[in-house]
């Protein structure tokens, strides 16, 4: 039988939840800009402006994103004869 101690689990969920609230992915960052750039309207501009700004200044201080972020929901898949401890 595996043993797995929980606060493992917990300090790996709470660092991938810090990590996922502080950083966008690099290919969301790029659909944003790239979205900004073929904007026309100038409301639309300035919201896209407004998250860039938001995600850079997040990047940069290791702070969260201004967003929803709801609730987190995790889903662990455990092989057979496995035990926390």
């Amino acid at each position: 039988m595996r043993e797995i101690q929980v606060s493992l689990i917990t300090d790996t969920v709470e660092k991938l939840c810090i990590d996922a609230n502080n950083h966008l992915p690099e290919d969301v960052k790029c659909a944003i800009c790239d979205c900004r750039a073929k904007e026309d309207g100038e409301i639309a501009k300035g919201v896209l402006d407004n998250i860039i700004e938001n995600f850079e200044i997040a990047d940069r201080e290791n702070v969260p994103i201004c967003q929803d972020t709801g609730m987190a929901c995790v889903f662990l898949e455990i092989g057979q004869d496995v035990h926390f401890v």
